[in-house]
């Protein structure tokens, strides 16, 4: 009599239903399987992404790090408007916007001891002490601008009048280093026709391009500011205005402490 195959136990590596047994605890161990493979994928997925976010906030290969920037703006007369930046290699880049002799983009290299002396004042002046934006009791249409790099971070200073000393001094520096590599920074490009001109003190609320524009009749501008008690150098036409005649008018002005000739420029005698 043939046994029923149904009856029969089934027997080791027999392929009866074989697809779908499991051992005990096989449930177990696929779910941790699949619980490890989903969340390492899941891990491996993060870290590329936040390796590509470092890279992109990183500065690419070949980028020198700023040491310092300033950048002086420009009056509406003939106040030169400019700006540069030291890097941590010992180079200047001039970029030359108006009334400068020198436009556009200029690059120079530091000496050693230049770079080493200017080190060492922007941390002695230590920009990061004061606020972003520098309070101002007169008026003053040139503004300062001071950015100091340390790292990933940045602080920018911003003053238009009443800069205090430690920040003209560095200042001062600057200049010093850039007209030393023949980067003229102190005086704007003057109007042909302001071949006059006189170097006139106002009173400490006065601000001289407001003032200039009152003369109508006469071409009369702001060509620089001269020191921070509000004296400037005017330039006039002296096709319209004889020298004397301009400074007669000034000093009869109850907005002038003083006027007088500039020296330094050969003003016709009409």
């Amino acid at each position: 009599m043939k046994s029923d195959p149904e009856s029969q136990p089934t027997q080791p590596g027999s392929n009866h239903f074989q697809l779908f047994q499991t051992t005990p605890g096989s449930h177990n161990l696929l779910f941790m399987k699949h619980f490890l493979v989903t969340n390492l994928t899941l891990i491996l997925f993060l870290a590329g992404s936040a390796l590509n976010n470092l890279s992109a906030q990183q500065p690419s290969a070949g980028t020198v790090a700023n040491l310092i920037r300033f950048e002086s703006s420009g009056c509406r007369g003939n106040c030169p408007q400019y700006k540069f930046t030291v890097r941590q290699d010992g180079t200047l880049e001039f970029v030359g916007i108006r009334q400068v002799e020198k436009k556009g983009t200029h690059t120079v290299r530091l000496s050693s001891e230049e770079y080493a002396q200017l080190l060492k004042e922007v941390r002695k002046v230590d920009l990061w002490q004061y606020p972003a934006v520098l309070p101002a009791t007169k008026a003053d249409p040139n503004v300062h601008t001071f950015t100091v790099f340390e790292a990933d971070k940045s602080h920018t200073v911003t003053g238009s009048a009443d800069i205090p000393a430690p920040l003209l001094a560095l200042e001062t520096m600057l200049q010093d280093i850039a007209e030393t590599h023949d980067i003229v920074v102190r005086k704007g490009h003057v109007s042909p026709d302001l071949k006059g001109q006189a170097i006139v003190r106002f009173a400490a609320d006065v601000n001289a391009r407001d003032f200039c524009t009152q003369f109508t009749d006469l071409k009369v501008r702001p060509i620089s500011h001269v020191s921070e008690d509000n004296t400037w150098i005017i330039g006039y036409n002296p096709s319209e205005v004889t020298e004397q005649q301009f400074i007669g008018l000034l000093k009869g002005m109850n907005t002038v402490i003083s006027a007088e000739p500039n020296k330094q420029v050969q003003t016709p005698r009409n």
